[in-house]
């Protein structure tokens, strides 16, 4: 039965995409790769001022959220614990709230978690800055397991010395849930990755020596291999997805290893990068029963910092530096157009999101600046833009013309605001 799950790996979150079309579950949407299903209302101009249907205060926090069977969950800061919360997707007014971890503060940012929670079924996963995992019932709240990455080797230390990746800047990595299992980048010795027991968080198998980053397991299938590319520490890993052992590596380091941006895959085609390293084409390859990797390219304008990128056809659209955005050739690496009109209040530390809406993209800036333009490799072409809400660094959810954004990264925490776009 594992087995058949395992092989099984992207059915399961294609035919998830099509489940819930009125949802967004998880970080980045059904798919975690941006996309708004096909069935989603999709957006061709937007409103001169979007309609609020709702704000409520949230506290401190970089969560994102998501929205699932009626209900938003919002993971924030209450009495110093890190604390999931269910909202009524109506009204904003609160359905039940449970404290889980102790908060973790450094200088990157507000005492609260920084992990987006997973909505699947009738369960929460939510993973919590210092490196603890929970799992939820989610009409009720109340907690069916937990488990401490520390009694799994990983040993958090926060921002302290030169310890580079999750254990110090907090756990971001959401958590990927395929059928009957949980997979997380953990760290310590031989659990670089594991995966979990859905129904009761023991360890079904456990891998590699690296220490996690900063972005989320990436499903994917390469030179004819279903595998998991992540972005560790030490670089980008191909993991096979039926035992988290090494499949392919490209070296990547960065001081402190700030490996944010999420890889983009197409084809045998990996696309990662960081802030110092730039946005890089990898090609995966195939020799008999062994795989491996190669740079086939470099852009450096396009580097990435603490933004996503998606892929629309054979083209990345990101956020490069300075703060531009940029259209990249995912076969040749070259930069197609760049554009500098998006607002970000300090352009060092600029962030994105992107939700690609059929030939379209709509994007959220850090300065709370929608702008919807086309996913054409040969302009850009502005389509509409409105302000929707203050200062932020998460990824809005989007159902049904409704977009939900969390604003706040200062200690006094923020709102959660729920938009109409399509008034």
């Amino acid at each position: 039965m594992q087995f058949r799950t395992v092989l099984l790996l992207a059915a399961a979150l294609g035919q998830a995409a099509s489940a819930q079309t009125v949802d967004w579950p998880q970080w980045r949407g059904p798919t975690r790769d941006g996309f708004l299903p096909a069935k989603g209302l999709a957006l061709s101009t937007l409103p001169a001022q979007a309609k609020v249907l709702w704000k409520v205060k949230s506290a401190e926090g970089l969560a994102s959220p998501v929205v699932a069977d009626g209900s938003v969950f919002l993971f924030e800061n209450r009495n110093g614990n890190e604390a999931l919360v269910a909202l009524s997707i109506t009204d904003g007014s609160e359905q039940w709230a449970t404290e889980l971890s102790p908060v973790f503060e450094d200088g990157q940012g507000p005492r609260g978690p920084r992990c987006t929670p997973v909505i699947d079924h009738d369960q929460v996963f939510a993973q919590c800055s210092r490196g603890t995992m929970h799992c939820l019932d989610a009409e009720s709240g109340r907690i069916q397991w937990e488990i401490d990455y520390a009694k799994l080797g990983m040993k958090f230390v926060g921002e302290k010395g030169r310890v580079p990746g999750a254990r110090r800047h907090g756990f971001t990595n959401t958590p990927l849930v395929v059928g009957d299992m949980v997979y997380a980048l953990v760290g310590g010795k031989g659990h670089g990755i594991v995966c979990f027991n859905r129904s009761n968080g023991k360890v079904i198998w456990n891998g590699l020596d690296y220490e996690p980053g900063y972005a989320p397991p990436i499903p994917a299938v390469m030179a004819g291999r279903q595998q998991f590319v992540c972005f560790f520490v030490e670089g980008v890993v191909g993991v096979d997805v039926r035992n988290g052992s090494e499949l392919w590596k490209i070296p990547m380091k960065t001081d402190y290893g700030r490996h944010v941006a999420a890889p983009v895959t197409h084809n045998d085609m990996v696309v990662a990068g960081s802030h110092q390293v730039g946005l890089q084409g990898i090609r995966v390859t195939r020799d008999g029963n062994k795989l491996g990797a190669s740079v086939t390219w470099k852009n450096i304008e396009a580097q990435p910092n603490i933004t996503h990128g998606v892929r629309v056809g054979g083209h990345y659209f990101g956020l490069g530096d300075p703060a531009k955005l940029v259209c990249v050739d995912i076969a040749t690496g070259k930069t197609k157009w760049s554009n500098d009109s998006l607002f970000f209040p300090d352009s060092k530390r600029a962030m994105a999101a992107f939700i690609v809406m059929g030939g379209n993209i709509l994007s959220l800036s850090s300065g709370g600046e929608l702008c919807l333009f086309e996913a054409s490799p040969k302009e850009f072409n502005e389509l509409g833009r409105t302000q929707v809400c203050g200062i932020n660094w998460c990824m809005p959810a989007y159902v049904d013309g409704k977009l939900f954004v969390r604003d706040g990264i200062r200690k006094k925490g923020g709102n959660l605001i729920c938009v109409d776009l399509t008034k």
